[in-house]
């Protein structure tokens, strides 16, 4: 074999067949995998040297067909029918053989040379699934390698088929010329008769375990399945606020201990002043929630990974049909929990593109990761006692509006929705702990990635903005910054939050959720202790409440906006996302807090 030859693989395959984990395993990425379809809506490359070659491997969108129905199977059709791939790796789910191997029809008809990776076997074999391979083999005429995708078992026998299949030339089976229509197609009816009848002798779903089905009649029970996802979710917050606490009184200690040391050096006061108020101030103060994040993301994984999570999206399909949609929109309102911007992404999965539009407007209604380090150092410092609850609320609430706003968006946007929900239930599986433990930290890792870079530049404008002019008091209403939150504030008057250090800190939000307590924390001080101590000077509970809802609902990250302006292709949805959340959010809160001021609370 030539030394710099080059080989191209593509992967494909079902939705959530373990393309991605496959994808993860061969080349040592750290892609975020998910146990439900409709993850992967954008191509992911990777690179590899195996013996002598040098091997590019490309994880497509998962599909059922290579006839394209939504914008995430176009990527998948589009690449196979206009790139030249050596090698298409079709990963099997052992627990379906036979629904997954009608796309192997289709690809063969494309004349590609296949590889077809079985995965979930051992998952298979629990179930009572009896797998006859070799004999498979012999009916479809094509290389098999049996895989365990998440924990990479096998992976250089099916790196040794890749280089033997691309040295080879493309044999068509015996069994296909009369499967074959015009263009490439094949007779759907015929191929699904002969897998059929064919596989039925090496293939055994007798003994098939019921444990999936009985599980569902009580998860997916119409008197059940709600007061279930509430338990779920309460307990979900319960334990990340209770195993984060302690971590994060720790980091908080160490900031705190970092500005008394900042404060024992004898620096120039300039430089004194941007450790103290803007570095430890602002970026400590952020990162003081780090453990909070990765605990609520492990929690997510463990949701995700076990199968629960995908079967939220059949619980709220009734509700959503009343708001003329499907609970296919319910995908990317899972995904907003972490972040809105994957999550609008994910509307390609949409195929009615009204219904796509639909979901994109009312996405960031739902509460990101980023949001929820505010809510609890609001909560912390108001609600101790009720932090769960409070924080619940919150999340529920945008929830509501969401659906609310899809009701509105359903009866602006004209036309009706053609497609009801289609869905794969993901079985229930054992959370894989390197799985969850790869989630929890690439959404901590991105976390960190802001406080050192959108954080840390917002915080050194804040510092600047606070100093000057020079001879001023730090933060005064005096400085440049002072000045502008004195211009801006009586809009937020009414709405409990009057001081204009609040109004700095939402300006200064559009860049990421996270960058509000970076603000805050370089105005009131080093450490978090002190910004603890300074807020309630400043806003009472009610406006504190007031407040967070504000931020829960109000414009999204510019980063938000700006894939809203890329997924709906005009600029006109962007603005009226950024209109219509400011207008929301505004009536919101001002309902939250003089409502709560007419009931007698403070």
């Amino acid at each position: 074999m030539n030394s710099k030859e080059e080989i191209n693989v593509v992967l494909v395959g079902n939705p959530n067949t373990g393309k991605t984990s496959l994808l993860n395993a061969l080349t040592g990425l750290s892609l975020h995998v998910g146990n439900w379809p409709g993850k992967t809506v954008e191509k992911k490359e990777g690179r590899i040297k195996y013996k002598n070659a040098n091997i590019t491997i490309v994880d497509l969108p998962g599909t059922y067909s290579i006839i394209p129905y939504s914008e995430e199977e176009q990527v998948s059709h589009d690449y196979l029918m206009k790139q030249t791939n050596d090698v298409v790796v079709q990963t099997i789910d052992a627990n379906a053989i036979e629904r997954n191997l009608l796309m192997t029809m289709e690809l063969l008809a494309l004349g590609k040379k296949i590889i077809l990776a079985f995965n979930f076997n051992k998952e298979a074999k629990r179930r009572g699934i009896k797998i006859d391979v070799p004999q498979i083999r012999e009916v479809l005429q094509l290389p098999i390698v049996m895989i365990e995708a998440n924990k990479g078992e096998n992976k250089e026998e099916l790196l040794d088929e890749i280089l033997k299949v691309a040295q080879s030339e493309f044999k068509k089976p015996y069994y296909l010329q009369d499967k074959l229509k015009e263009n490439y197609e094949i007779h759907h009816e015929e191929s699904i008769k002969f897998i059929k009848e064919q596989l039925k002798p090496y293939y055994s779903l007798e003994k098939t375990s019921q444990r999936t089905e009985k599980m569902d009649e009580i998860i997916l029970n119409k008197y059940t399945a709600l007061p279930i996802f509430l338990v779920v979710i309460f307990f979900m917050f319960q334990i990340t606020f209770t195993l984060s606490e302690p971590l994060i009184s720790a980091v908080r200690k160490t900031f705190e201990w970092l500005g008394k040391v900042v404060s024992l050096l004898e620096l120039p006061s300039l430089l004194s002043s941007f450790l103290s108020e803007g570095l430890i101030g602002g970026v400590g103060s952020v990162l003081t929630f780090t453990p909070l994040i990765f605990i609520l993301f492990l929690m997510i994984a463990i949701l995700e990974d076990s199968g629960y999570l995908g079967r939220t999206v059949v619980l709220v399909d009734p509700i959503f049909e009343k708001l003329g949609i499907t609970g296919r929109s319910f995908i990317p309102m899972i995904l907003g929990f972490g972040c809105n911007v994957p999550a609008i992404m994910a509307t390609r999965t949409i195929k009615d593109r009204r219904e796509r539009m639909i979901a994109i407007m009312t996405n960031s209604f739902i509460s990101c990761g980023a949001r929820l380090p505010i809510y609890l150092l609001f909560t912390g410092i108001f609600f101790p006692k009720h932090a769960v609850y409070v924080v619940m609320l919150l999340y529920t609430s945008g929830i509501l509006i969401a659906f609310v706003a899809s009701l509105i968006f359903s009866k602006l946007f004209k036309g009706q929705t053609n497609f009801s929900l289609i869905i794969e239930l993901p079985p229930y599986r054992k959370p894989s702990l390197r799985n969850i433990l790869k989630h929890a930290w690439y959404h901590t890792e991105e976390f960190l990635k802001k406080a050192g870079t959108i954080i840390f530049g917002s915080v050194l404008i804040i510092w600047i903005l606070a100093t000057m002019p020079l001879g001023t008091t730090y933060g005064s209403a005096e400085s440049f910054l002072g000045s502008l939150g004195h211009m801006i504030s009586p809009i937020f008057a009414p709405l409990g939050f009057s001081h204009w250090s609040f109004s700095v800190a939402l300006i200064f939000g559009l860049a990421s959720k996270e960058t509000i307590i970076g603000i805050l924390g370089t105005l009131y001080g080093s450490g978090q202790g002190a910004l603890i101590s300074a807020i309630p000077m400043h806003i009472t509970s009610l406006g504190a409440l007031s407040f967070m809802y504000f931020v829960l609902l109000y414009v999204p990250c510019l980063a938000t906006i700006a894939v809203i302006r890329q997924e709906s292709g005009s600029w006109k949805y962007a603005v009226l996302q950024l209109l219509m959340t400011i207008s929301i959010a505004w009536l919101v809160s001002f309902m939250v807090y003089n409502i709560g001021v007419m009931l007698g609370f403070q």
